[in-house]
């Protein structure tokens, strides 16, 4: 029971830094900024679908999170700072 507890305030936490993540966005005026925060939005809802799936039944679960990990985070990652960089290395 505790255990669920911790996962509640944990996707509070997630969640918030996720407005606050949202709210910096809207007013970042350089790329810079945007590109770092989108990767924080990003991983914040993985957190998210992470403790959700802990308390629903799923069969790939995990498998969902491995994959968003690798294809949705690590690769657009790498062709933002590209982006941000002008092709430059």
């Amino acid at each position: 029971m505790m255990f669920f507890y911790f996962a509640v305030v944990g996707a509070a936490l997630l969640a918030l830094s996720l407005v606050g993540s949202v709210i910096v966005v809207a007013r970042a005026r350089n790329e810079f900024t945007r590109v770092v925060v989108a990767d924080l939005i990003f991983y914040s809802m993985i957190g998210l679908y992470l403790v959700w799936s802990m308390f629903n039944d799923t069969q790939i679960a995990y498998e969902i999170v491995l994959l968003a990990a690798i294809a949705g985070g690590v690769l657009p990652t790498m062709s933002m700072a590209r982006i941000v960089s002008r092709g430059r290395r």
